[in-house]
């Protein structure tokens, strides 16, 4: 039996993108896949009636929810689906077409795969991701929430549904993850194509509100965040001792003093 990939796909007034990313789902090498449309709350007409013209199609799914939030929505279809992996794609942007397959091949005993982003739209370069570190996850958000995940690790996580009006949910998404060990592996290939949009969620709300949000997320992976703080103040103190260290602290030496004289002149 071929794995089933369940693409979550939260839905709001995006009536006039998500028929290019339903046909790049489509348009997959793979072909056990389903798709969950989540439509949250949407008010637009043109948006309203379009999910009509998915009704009939077996592969698709369409839950409908009060305008909560991504997070809530993906979470909705998230607790339904019998999936043996998630592929979170928003409503404006596209998969790869050998994507599906090149991730299962490559994922092997890791519960997160994911490589590199084309940006369309609003700018057309490469979203270059990487593998970070514990202490580099909690710097900020290096990873695109397109990536292949293990549907059996996911569902001990959930998406935090406190930041469905904030955003970055992805980001303390990661974050949960990253704390409990699980493992994940990067490819620097392009497998999505994200859209940018000034009009997103990401510039309208999460770009001005970036401070609360972090503090929110700090606070709730506190116990993360000193553990990592540790395992930094460690490292800085064994290096301390280290003679090449000693060495060039007494070759500045004479350059700090002369500053130090300078300064009080």
């Amino acid at each position: 039996m071929k794995p089933l990939i369940s693409f979550i796909v939260p839905y709001f007034n995006a009536g006039t993108t998500i028929q290019d990313t339903i046909d790049s789902i489509f348009n997959q090498s793979y072909d056990n896949f389903e798709i969950w449309i989540i439509d949250d709350g949407s008010d637009d007409l043109l948006s309203i009636e379009k999910l009509k013209d998915f009704l009939n199609i077996d592969k698709i799914k369409i839950l409908h929810q009060e305008n909560q939030g991504p997070s809530s929505a993906r979470n909705n279809a998230i607790t339904k689906s019998k999936a043996d992996f998630f592929v979170f794609l928003d409503s404006d942007d596209l998969i790869e077409a050998e994507t599906l397959i090149f991730a299962l091949e490559n994922i092997k005993m890791n519960d997160v795969l994911f490589g590199d982003c084309l940006y369309f739209g609003g700018r057309t370069d490469v979203k270059k991701q990487l593998l970070p570190t514990k202490e580099q996850i909690l710097v900020g958000n290096p990873i695109a929430i397109c990536a292949l995940i293990r549907a059996e690790t996911f569902k001990q996580i959930l998406f935090d549904t406190h930041l469905d009006k904030l955003g970055l949910e992805d980001w303390e998404l990661w974050i949960n993850l990253f704390s409990r060990d699980f493992k994940f592996i990067y490819f620097e290939k392009i497998l999505f194509k994200i859209r940018v949009n000034e009009n997103s969620r990401t510039f309208k709300v999460a770009n001005q509100k970036h401070s609360i949000i972090k503090k929110y997320i700090f606070n709730k992976h506190s116990e993360f965040l000193y553990n990592q703080y540790l395992n930094v103040f460690e490292e800085k103190k064994e290096l301390s001792t280290l003679i090449d260290f000693k060495i060039g602290k007494l070759v500045l030496y004479p350059y700090r003093m002369l500053k130090q004289i300078f300064k009080k002149k």
